[in-house]
């Protein structure tokens, strides 16, 4: 059992400004009118804050999460998400993004590895592991 609290866990904004600003401008310069190039970056930038906006919203600031693998609890002063860390997770160098399978939806929590020190960052890389591994192994 892993419990241990998340603190300045910031969404990092540069990976969708990059997507989304090279998507916008390869599609406006192949389009020959000028509407369809507008339309486009419109449409980009709509697309692009949706996005943003879903993945703040699963980025929690502060927080404690407890881990018995494979269930999780995470609460804090907006949300309290309980359940089974899916298959789906996933573990990245500088984040985690867990899957947690409640009893009505299935919601989704990112940690950064600046939310938290490097050896509860290095304890939940591992158990979202084995709590994978544990997942596909069963099926």
């Amino acid at each position: 059992m892993y419990r241990f609290c998340v603190t300045n866990n910031k969404a990092d904004h540069k990976a969708f400004v990059v997507c989304f600003g090279l998507f916008a401008c390869c599609f406006s310069a192949f389009l020959t009118t000028l509407f369809a190039q507008v339309l486009t970056l419109c449409l980009s930038l709509l697309v692009g804050l949706f996005c943003w906006r879903w993945y703040t919203h699963q980025h929690p600031i502060k927080g404690t999460l407890i881990i018995d693998s494979p269930h999780c609890h995470f609460v804090n002063s907006e949300k309290e998400i309980t359940g089974k860390i899916g298959c789906k997770s996933r573990v990245y160098q500088h984040s985690v993004w867990l899957n947690i399978i409640g009893l009505s939806r299935t919601h989704w929590l990112i940690i950064n590895a600046n939310g938290c020190d490097e050896q509860s960052f290095t304890r939940l890389k591992r158990a979202v592991l084995i709590s994978s591994a544990d997942v596909s192994v069963s099926k």
